[in-house]
């Protein structure tokens, strides 16, 4: 009896011992569950929590760059890539601002950075808002940025979509010609064919376009690392 009270005595002790330790160890996957930038290194997280207090003092959405800072994170991306690739959002969205106007809703921003992180210059943006000023584009250049991404070249695709907007194709002409596209690109369709055989379906609803302004050449992609 002796015996076994003297090993449940070593027992507790022990518990009582790596209690503090297992706490702190709870307390630390708590930490990272309810906040992913902890994972970062100080200096990465640091980083990225200015360019959030950037967007918000700028009146930009937060959302698109804890998305890629998260996007990061889960991929286990170098923490300095992944402030490249916040940062380059940022500037996207800080260029779409400029393009667009102070008007511009959140998600109307969102949509233009990504346009604009495909090579899509700003100045074309502006002069698309300009000419529906009263519809929103975040359809059109989400499909914009997806038909890119499926292969479609970006010249093709931009001024297929910049038509169809001054044509007065509405939100549900670019979800069907999405949609098209996509099948066709399935079926073996190459994916600027497939484009320009879909915008074809699409009947104009509104006056001729306007001539867009003179651009110079559309800048190349970005080479920020994309986590």
């Amino acid at each position: 009896m002796i015996a076994l009270s003297r090993q449940r005595v070593v027992f507790v002790f022990g518990l009582l011992m790596a209690a503090p330790g297992l706490g702190r160890a709870q307390d630390t996957a708590s930490r990272r569950d309810l906040d992913p930038l902890a994972r970062l290194s100080e200096g990465a997280r640091y980083s990225i929590e200015l360019l959030f207090d950037s967007a918000r003092v700028a009146g930009l959405p937060t959302g698109p760059l804890e998305s890629k800072a998260l996007e990061g994170i889960s991929k286990r991306v170098d923490g300095r890539r992944i402030v490249l690739a916040v940062r380059a959002v940022f500037r996207s969205l800080r260029d779409a601002r400029a393009a667009l106007g102070p008007e511009a809703t959140p998600d109307e921003l969102n949509a233009a950075a990504g346009a604009i992180r495909l090579g899509i210059p700003p100045a074309e943006l502006g002069h698309l808002k300009r000419t529906h000023h009263e519809k929103q584009l975040t359809v059109p250049l989400v499909v914009l940025s997806d038909l890119v991404t499926r292969g479609v070249p970006r010249d093709t695709a931009s001024t297929t979509i910049f038509q169809l907007w001054q044509r007065g194709a509405a939100d549900e002409d670019f979800l069907g010609l999405w949609r098209g596209v996509e099948r066709d690109i399935v079926s073996g369709t190459a994916p600027g064919v497939a484009l320009l055989n879909r915008a074809r379906e699409i009947p104009p609803r509104g006056p001729p376009p306007a001539a867009p302004p003179a651009s110079g050449a559309r800048p190349e992609r970005s080479e920020t690392p994309n986590p």
